[in-house]
């Protein structure tokens, strides 16, 4: 194989994920994750069934690139926890996941990776464990004591719990606070959590 030729190839192969994935994204908003299979989603990206599997081996695969491809947790959040981890950290890692969710022109992608995955037991999985995963690769090494995993998972916990309170559930006393009061109403909590501590002015 020449040079050109295997780069010809690795852009198919790479164009091939890409259809997979968007048809993902259609099917699993029209039709819901439970009643989509992965034949389906392959005639949908217009690929045969052998080839989908050869690039992404079942549609738990499939929503996991979705959710890659449409919010880059980590690299998100990788400039608040550079900035070190101090009292702050909590409320600028909050900042920036609750933006994700804020409705700009159109409707916010998680909110729709978030009723995806509402609608079946293993699509929750899938988003949990890629939200997780993100977090701790980012947030949990850099944190002291031998509990930072478990605190930062609790901490995402936390988060996306505000999150689906606000946007899917939409209780009407959370919804209505702008992101900034809702962000300092929290933090306490919030620092408690990723940090054992309420801060420089609460209780440890």
């Amino acid at each position: 194989m020449t040079v050109t030729s295997a780069v010809d190839a690795t852009e198919a192969r790479v164009e091939a994920t890409q259809a997979l994935v968007s048809a993902g994204r259609t099917l699993f908003t029209r039709k819901g994750y439970r009643q989509t299979d992965l034949a389906e989603l392959a005639e949908e990206a217009g690929l045969g069934l052998t080839q989908a599997r050869e690039l992404l081996p079942d549609k738990a695969a499939v929503l996991g690139a979705l959710i890659e491809r449409t919010v880059k947790v980590a690299g998100l959040l990788r400039p608040a926890v550079a900035e070190g981890v101090d009292e702050d950290l909590p409320a600028r890692l909050a900042r920036i996941y609750l933006a994700l969710w804020e409705p700009c022109e159109e409707e916010s992608p998680l909110v729709e990776l978030y009723r995806i995955a509402l609608s079946d037991a293993e699509a929750s999985r899938v988003l949990r464990g890629r939200m997780a995963e993100a977090l701790n690769a980012m947030v949990d090494h850099e944190l002291p004591g031998e509990d930072a995993e478990v605190r930062t998972a609790l901490f995402g916990a936390q988060l996306g719990g505000v999150a689906l309170v606000r946007h899917l559930i939409g209780v009407r006393a959370v919804s209505a606070l702008d992101v900034e009061t809702l962000i300092a109403t929290i933090a306490p909590g919030l620092r408690r959590t990723l940090l054992g501590t309420e801060g420089a002015d609460g209780v440890a």
